[in-house]
């Protein structure tokens, strides 16, 4: 008996120092979370794994193309757009759509389209409602019917030559003082105008009066004259003018919305978790 006593109590001893030990604490410590984790991982199929590093990255890439850092809301977009992103193509290849080795905006892209469904057409309620709402995107920018007289010279024209210009003369009278070409512009806008010259020079046509020559403008052809012969006002193009535009912008906006209910029923499927994992 008194052998048994004391085995006992050697044996409860040694438990007592093995307990004891900072390794078994451990050991224990991490059965617990695995337990915990494989809880989790049961009731959370749908669990997606999101590498912080992976969001910095488009974030990075975006910082770049606009050239300057990203505010507090732009970088919660980039995120929110990263996190459909994963979970479309986390869709997208559990319904098999492509097994191939494209690159996953190309799944993303695919699983959009299945999630837009068919095509939509408005009533006509809808599409007035919507080009009532919508009105000053049609807006059409003022445009201008130009004479452009070019002079082959780029050197500076005769007294009686400008002389003529300032006094709004016809081209066909101007070529006869000095060879050169008659062109018209019909139809042409101030971005046009900046674009075929520049914006100096298209700001001092635009504010020029009718019939008044502007210039020169020097380029490889010669130099240039311009004079504004009409000006047409902005306007709103009536809806029976646009109508077939305005039909399409409500179908993109209302596909737009419908997919975006149909990604935000995917997201409340999954159990999102941003690890900030480093690299080795």
């Amino acid at each position: 008996m008194s052998k048994n006593l004391q085995t006992e109590s050697a044996v409860s001893k040694g438990a007592g120092a093995i307990l004891r030990e900072p390794t078994v604490h451990f050991f224990a410590i991490a059965l617990l979370i695995f337990a915990a984790y494989a809880i989790t991982q049961a009731n959370n199929e749908n669990l997606l794994e999101i590498d912080q590093r992976e969001i910095d990255a488009r974030i990075f890439l975006q910082e770049m193309s606009r050239g300057e850092a990203l505010n507090d809301e732009q970088r919660e977009l980039v995120t929110a757009f990263y996190i459909e992103e994963q979970i479309l193509v986390r869709e997208a290849l559990s319904m098999e759509l492509d097994n191939d080795e494209r690159i996953h905006d190309i799944l993303a892209q695919k699983m959009r389209h299945v999630l837009s469904g068919n095509i939509i057409q408005p009533t006509a309620a809808e599409l007035d409602a919507y080009y009532q709402e919508n009105r000053d995107r049609y807006e059409t920018l003022g445009t201008l019917n130009i004479d452009e007289l070019v002079f082959n010279s780029r050197e500076q024209l005769a007294d009686s030559i400008l002389a003529a210009l300032d006094q709004g003369s016809e081209p066909e009278l101007l070529l006869q003082m000095a060879e050169g070409t008659l062109s018209p512009l019909p139809n042409v806008n101030n971005i046009d105008l900046a674009n075929i010259f520049d914006d100096e020079y298209a700001a001092t046509v635009l504010a020029a009066e009718l019939n008044q020559w502007s210039g020169p403008y020097i380029s490889n052809r010669g130099q240039h004259w311009l004079r504004v012969l009409e000006k047409n006002d902005a306007r709103i193009p009536a809806l029976e003018e646009i109508t077939d535009r305005v039909r399409l912008d409500w179908i993109a906006a209302e596909e737009e919305s419908r997919l975006q209910q149909e990604i935000d029923k995917l997201w409340d499927n999954y159990t999102i978790v941003i690890t900030n994992s480093e690299s080795e």
